[in-house]
């Protein structure tokens, strides 16, 4: 049950994230062209009147599917130390280089802090809990 719980916990995150590119990122961005080839229509989505700080639009996203990723890990091989830091691992450093590819230091900031957040909460909360 309590992995049933993580998985959704996950989804939570993963919906957050892509709620800031529905509603509050630029209509140009390869999403909504994926969108228009589905015959999505996406014009409720429109740009809000809420203005974001420029971090929350850009970058927290990034964490949220990263900490997504954790989380399925985690629901994974959960009570295997090895393998949760090993697939985590393997999640943050696949993310940090498409970032160094994209020459967007503020998300690798925001990736490494992720890691280190997340690994710490595993560290002192999750470990051999499922």
């Amino acid at each position: 049950m309590k992995k049933v719980i993580w998985a959704v916990a996950g989804c939570f995150f993963l919906f957050l994230g892509g709620l800031i590119y529905l509603f509050f990122r630029p209509r140009d961005i390869l999403l909504f062209k994926w969108l228009d080839a589905v015959s999505f229509n996406h014009d409720v989505f429109l740009n809000t009147d809420i203005k974001l700080p420029v971090f929350f639009v850009n970058h927290l996203n990034n964490a949220f599917f990263v900490v997504f990723g954790y989380i399925i890990v985690y629901v994974i091989w959960g009570n295997d130390r090895y393998h949760y830091f090993l697939y985590t691992s393997i999640i943050t450093f696949l993310c940090i280089v498409y970032e160094i590819i994209t020459h967007d230091v503020l998300d690798i900031i925001t990736i490494l802090v992720t890691f280190i957040i997340c690994s710490l909460f595993y560290n002192k909360y999750l470990w051999r809990k499922l």
